[in-house]
């Protein structure tokens, strides 16, 4: 079995936002072996191995595929010595 980076990036589809454009999308993520995880108004959230980001960011109908980092960041305690 293969392991694949997957990670899950934000998207901005251009304007008119239609059906069609939203199903072909999809198509386009599913081909590539992701998921689409949420759709809105404005795009979608996907999950996708990370090799295939650049080949959808050229796609025309994308205006913005961005990553997304859903891990728990730790933060420091600072405290100060009086």
């Amino acid at each position: 079995m293969i392991k694949i980076p997957v990670e899950t990036f934000i998207v901005r589809l251009t304007d008119p936002i239609t059906k069609g454009k939203i199903e072909s999308f999809a198509k386009n993520v599913m081909g590539r072996g992701g998921r689409v995880e949420l759709v809105t108004n404005k795009g979608c959230v996907i999950s996708i191995d990370n090799g295939f980001a650049d080949e959808l960011r050229a796609l025309p109908s994308v205006r913005l595929l961005g990553g997304v980092n859903l891990r728990r960041r730790e933060v420091r305690v600072t405290t100060k010595v009086v």
